[in-house]
């Protein structure tokens, strides 16, 4: 992410933080506070008495009130707080999680280690009965009981009147039937219910590349699966397409994980017995895909397979996958080359080996949205490299009513910088609370004036406007359009909006050729709080100028000929006298002037 491009356009004068000493703050002053006002005040001050140290933050706005020697000072300082917060975005830890896994390294991971208590087993009906499982036999009829009944060490029970009945390596079906078939040839009228009460216990070995190795003690309707979970899964150098069941010594059945977990297919049909081995295999060949593919990620490969199955078990390509410029990495003879991958089949006839690294290249779209007077208003999908005009012109164009001066463009990159800079702002704003209140026991103040302020600056929307000029071609046909951007255009506005300390506040209409003070006239005039000496206007292009208004109309103000337009708001913020340094009023104005601006732009765009 980089997010310094353009910064100057942000950039407003910085002001210093007051050092804050560690005292306690009169019970009557946060009193008087609003409560979220009052929250603040009391963590920023306990925040202040573990570390007095000032606090250097920049706040950045777009505006026309930038001084040269400011810029070059504050984008270091930027640059060094942007870079932090990269790096608290971007933490080691979530680099190494960035790192691909091998496919189904996390199966094991989540698997039941207990899988049914001893005493209600429930296999299914193809269970084989051996030593140690007991059946629950009743006869109903001629013959009339319940009992238990042991399978002996050679494989046999021994019913009343009946006799022995050899029934291990059966299935539990099989085993019914000769029980039944003995009883009714024993027994007249005689019926059979048998059900298996409790599943012996076996021991197996498991070994090769598990976690943790060794002897376990495991039910009868244990399977490969049951095994090798509670061995801890398959370790780093363990295959998860090769896992053996052994069994006087020979192989009887494989299981491959990537068939459970890519195709869906259980074909596990073995059921564990005392004395079995479950051997892990070695891993062999691994295949990093990358990319263009559904589900990136290392895969194990057979020997004989092919990359185009590796790009299968990725879940195939995207849509959005660029099938111009193919290549694998492959190791050979020590150093790493490059194979060209002329079409998408050619995959299917290149053998995979241990190592190789597909990246399939993507091509590059971000959602932009364009609202407000064009014809066909709404998100898009952009080609990497496709600019604000391109934009405008798969919206339809301007509409007959647009007002292109007036265009909002904001970004993704501009709302991270003015957050954190609104969240500066503010708290050297409680600090400056803090300090007055402190200076000023014993003595009658009025905080409510930098109180107010501070409580704007806290609700503030964020803005993430960039100042741009649309008839500029160079900027809107070269510029880029990053993910997230979004383009406001407004319909011509015949109103110019007043805020803050005047008699009235809201919309007025536009009257062309006429001053700023005919429009505090309008609105009633200042009230006798306001800082007439420093009035904001907000042009409908987002740059803004500072009007310094003269106590008698005789004098010139070399202020006087800024000029007012359709959409222009004017802003006449609160006099703070002493209480607040000139350079944080500013930045606390501009800033509401800003968040004001965006919301008569954003209800305008709903209107639209």
């Amino acid at each position: 992410m980089h997010i310094f491009k353009n910064i100057e356009r942000l950039i407003i004068p910085v002001v210093f933080s007051l050092s804050i000493s560690a005292q306690e703050l009169s019970t009557d002053f946060l009193d008087s506070l609003p409560d979220d006002v009052r929250s603040d005040i009391e963590n920023r001050n306990t925040n202040n008495n573990e570390n007095t140290k000032p606090n250097y933050r920049p706040y950045l706005q777009s505006s026309k009130l930038i001084k040269e020697e400011d810029v070059l000072i504050l984008k270091d300082r930027i640059e060094q707080d942007l870079l932090e917060l990269e790096k608290r975005l971007y933490s080691e830890e979530d680099l190494q999680n960035h790192e691909l896994k091998i496919f189904g390294s996390e199966f094991f991971n989540t698997f039941q280690t207990t899988y049914m208590p001893i005493n209600e087993p429930n296999p299914d009906s193809g269970y084989i009965l051996d030593t140690g499982d007991i059946l629950e036999i009743q006869l109903v009829g001629q013959a009339n009981y319940i009992k238990d009944f042991y399978i002996k060490r050679d494989g046999s029970i021994n019913l009343p009147d009946i006799g022995k009945i050899n029934i291990a390596g059966l299935s539990i079906n099989n085993a019914s039937e000769l029980i039944k078939l003995k009883v009714n040839s024993t027994f007249i009228g005689t019926e059979a219910f048998i059900s298996l009460k409790e599943i012996r216990d076996i021991n197996v070995v498991v070994s090769g590349n598990t976690k943790n190795p060794g002897i376990y003690t495991l039910t009868g309707n244990s399977n490969l699966l049951h095994a090798v979970s509670v061995a801890g899964g398959v370790n780093e150098q363990g295959s998860f397409r090769e896992i053996n069941l052994i069994r006087d010594n020979k192989i009887i059945e494989t299981l491959d994980v990537y068939d459970l977990l890519i195709s869906g297919k259980y074909n596990l049909n073995k059921r564990l017995r005392s004395g079995d081995v479950v051997f892990v295999a070695t891993r062999k060949n691994i295949v990093t895909v990358e990319g263009a593919v559904k589900r990136p990620a290392k895969y194990e490969v057979k020997d004989g397979q092919t990359l185009h199955n590796v790009i299968d078990y990725a879940n195939g390509i995207k849509n959005t996958a660029d099938l111009s410029n193919l290549s694998v990495s492959r190791l050979l003879n020590e150093t790493q080359e490059i194979i060209t991958v002329e079409t998408y089949d050619q995959f299917k006839k290149i053998k995979a080996m241990d190592s190789d690294s597909i990246y399939i290249r993507e091509h590059k779209y971000r959602n932009a949205k364009i609202t407000g007077a064009v014809n066909n208003p709404g998100n898009y999908v952009m080609s990497a490299g496709e600019t604000i005009n391109d934009l405008v012109e798969k919206a339809g164009g301007y509409t007959e009513n647009a007002y292109i001066f007036g265009t909002v463009y904001q970004t993704e990159e501009a709302k991270l910088i003015t957050a954190s800079a609104k969240q500066s702002l503010y708290k050297q704003f409680l600090d400056n609370i803090i300090t007055i209140s402190q200076e000023s026991i014993g003595q009658a103040f009025d905080a409510s004036p930098i109180i107010s302020i501070a409580q704007d600056i806290k609700n503030s929307e964020i803005s993430g406007r960039v100042v741009i000029d649309m008839f500029d071609e160079s900027v809107i046909d070269l510029y880029p359009l990053k993910e997230g951007d979004e383009l406001y255009i407004p319909e011509i506005s015949n109103v110019v909006y007043i805020f803050g300390e005047t008699s009235t506040e809201g919309a007025m209409m536009y009257v062309p050729n006429q001053n700023i003070e005919y429009y505090i006239n309008k609105a009633g005039g200042a009230k006798p709080n306001a800082a007439k000496k420093s009035i904001y206007i907000l042009h409908p292009n987002g740059e803004s100028d500072l009007y310094a208004r003269k106590k008698s109309i005789f004098q010139s103000s070399p202020n006087s000929a800024v000029n007012i337009y359709p959409g222009s708001v004017i802003f006449v913020p609160r006099e703070l006298d002493n209480a607040v340094p000139k350079r944080l009023a500013a930045e606390a104005n501009v800033s509401i002037l800003s968040s004001l601006a965006l919301t008569i732009a954003s209800l305008s765009s709903l209107d639209n």
